[in-house]
């Protein structure tokens, strides 16, 4: 389970490619609900999946050894683990002799069909990269 205020070297391209995603939803419709948005931008296929190698890596060990991880994990979390898994375990099929860390580095960097996470977590994660966004922006603005 992920450490409070830990962070990953990911994070800031995850939470651009959130932001984006939402802004897109909100232009090519505005009379949507920004709820809804919040929903397609989350639901978007990402260009990776949003976990470190090493955490990857540790859960599928863990799923190898027939104990299941995600059963107490958000559904969202879940369904990645699982979809790792399935990828992982086509991977193995072709090259036995490649190591779990090694295959579970190319699972996590392939693209990802959603970003797994809630609407309301993308939502969270959107409005504070929208006001690390605009702190940095007054701060270059006032020469800080």
């Amino acid at each position: 389970m992920k450490k409070k205020h830990s962070t990953s070297e990911f994070t800031s391209e995850r939470n651009t490619v959130l932001l984006n995603h939402f802004r897109k939803a909100l232009v090519a419709d505005s009379q949507r609900a920004v709820a809804r948005a919040f929903k397609e931008a989350a639901g978007t296929p990402a260009p990776r999946f949003w976990v470190s190698e090493a955490r990857a890596a540790h859960i599928i060990g863990r799923m190898l050894a027939g104990d299941d991880p995600t059963r107490k994990m958000f559904e969202e979390k879940r369904a990645m683990y699982r979809e790792i898994f399935a990828r992982f375990m086509r991977l193995r099929a072709e090259r036995p002799e490649a190591t779990i860390y090694e295959l579970v580095f190319e699972v996590v960097n392939q693209p990802a069909p959603s970003s797994y996470i809630s609407w309301q977590r993308a939502k969270s994660v959107i409005y504070a990269e929208y006001r690390r966004r605009r702190k940095s922006h007054a701060g270059e603005r006032s020469g800080i």
